[in-house]
């Protein structure tokens, strides 16, 4: 038995059925029936994914982690929308923060003070810090504020600043920055037992290229605050800022993420 669109005929010289045919005397099998909606189940793009998605899990590594933000999502020349200010400061962010587009079509966000504006933007997320204690970024400096030192509160801007921020009431964070002039791996106690910085880039030499950075937050809350991290951070947030040395700031922030311990 063969079967043609609508009004065709076989061309050999046996029984012969139109496709309606067939559906109306009953010769059209069960098993013809099931091999159509199981070819239809499989070239239909939701079925596809929802036939997949058990391999794809597979093929992931377990403790994976997760994406915070790569602002893929966001219209270009704008103030990504998930992150937050504090209150009405939004008008002033937006002036700092915007999101770009590469040559290559990748989305980032691009942050310069050329007006002492300083101002905070924060993404809060569940963050289990048990399960995923190390955070990931990327950033590149492109104008760092002239003279700027962290351990001098006079003069204290950084063109890069990714904050923890453990609790917003207390003020409680970690703040690792691209600095002027203070070198690498410092870390200053900004307020005793509250707020401390963390040196991961210094000066000109990478200037404009972007680098990578991976910390574990609960071995340096535990090194540098001297007690066990017992509560999930609230989230993060970013700082670029030239308003304490009347200077431009700039820099270039992308992929955050946070994931298990690195072994």
């Amino acid at each position: 038995m063969c079967f043609l669109g609508a009004g065709q005929k076989c061309p050999d010289a046996r029984r012969q059925q139109t496709r309606e045919e067939a559906y109306l005397n009953g010769t059209l099998t069960k098993r013809v029936c099931w091999q159509r909606r199981r070819w239809a189940f499989f070239t239909s793009p939701i079925k596809k994914l929802l036939y997949l998605l058990p391999l794809l899990l597979i093929a992931l590594p377990a403790n994976a982690g997760f994406v915070v933000d790569n602002f893929e999502q966001y219209p270009e020349g704008k103030l990504p929308s998930s992150w937050r200010t504090w209150p009405f400061q939004r008008g002033k962010a937006a002036r700092v923060y915007i999101t770009t587009k590469s040559e290559d079509g990748n989305k980032f966000l691009s942050a310069t003070d050329a007006d002492n504006i300083s101002v905070q933007i924060m993404k809060d997320f569940n963050w289990n810090i048990i399960a995923y204690p190390t955070l990931s970024w990327r950033w590149m400096a492109i104008t760092l504020p002239a003279g700027a030192n962290e351990t001098n509160p006079e003069i204290n801007d950084s063109a890069c600043g990714v904050y923890v921020v453990f609790s917003k009431a207390r003020q409680e964070m970690l703040k690792y920055t691209w600095s002027t002039t203070v070198p690498a791996e410092t870390v200053y106690e900004k307020r005793p037992g509250k707020a401390y910085i963390v040196i991961k880039e210094s000066g000109e030499t990478k200037l404009g290229k972007w680098q990578t950075h991976t910390v574990n937050v609960k071995e340096d809350y535990k090194k540098i605050f001297h007690r066990e991290l017992d509560k999930n951070p609230a989230g993060i947030a970013v700082l670029t800022d030239g308003n304490a040395t009347s200077t431009k700031a700039s820099c270039n922030y992308d992929d955050f993420s946070v994931g298990e311990a690195i072994k």
